[in-house]
């Protein structure tokens, strides 16, 4: 099972992050799914609304992404 979050729309070249249950990032996209792949989300922290909190090593360590999470949407 994996889970799709959605961030707010800022002009940035992520737009959605899909997470494994283990919280790992398996694809992000539009663009940048090199760079995003691989990093940990806790997913049972996120919330519509709210910054999403991620952890890149070693550009952002237990930190957050300055956008908002816009929807989380489990899929098959």
């Amino acid at each position: 099972m994996m889970t799709k979050i959605v961030l707010e729309d800022k002009g940035q070249d992520l737009l959605w992050l899909r997470v494994n249950e283990g919280g790992l990032v398996e694809e992000a996209g539009p663009f940048q799914n090199e760079i995003w792949k691989g990093s940990y989300i806790p997913i049972w922290l996120v919330c519509v609304g709210q910054l999403l909190p991620i952890h890149h090593y070693p550009h952002i360590i237990h930190g957050f992404l300055k956008y908002k999470v816009k929807s989380i949407k489990k899929e098959q």
